[in-house]
């Protein structure tokens, strides 16, 4: 045989090193994408956990910034009056 001759046998060989080559990656690519799969899944759950805390924090924050005026405001009207001394009455 010369030096470029090929046998089937190494056309086979070489076949084969591609075939394993190939599935190596496209197993690493189907765990890759599983992997990010549950890494989205995490990520959006974290995002919801948080858009809710934030939605319970902005309704805190309207009923604190209505109630405060309207219970100052009550306690002021309801308080006593105190009479404030005249020119007149001054100890």
């Amino acid at each position: 045989m010369a030096e470029t001759d090929v046998s089937t046998i190494h056309i086979y060989k070489l076949l084969i090193e591609v075939k394993t080559t190939l599935d190596l990656t496209l197993k690493q690519i189907d765990e890759h994408r599983a992997q990010d799969n549950e890494e989205k899944e995490e990520i959006f759950s974290r995002i919801n956990n948080l858009e809710k805390k934030m939605a319970q924090v902005v309704i805190i924050a309207v009923v604190i910034s209505m109630a405060l005026p309207i219970g100052i405001n009550v306690m002021l009207k309801t308080r006593p009056m105190q009479q404030q001394p005249t020119i007149g009455q001054q100890k």
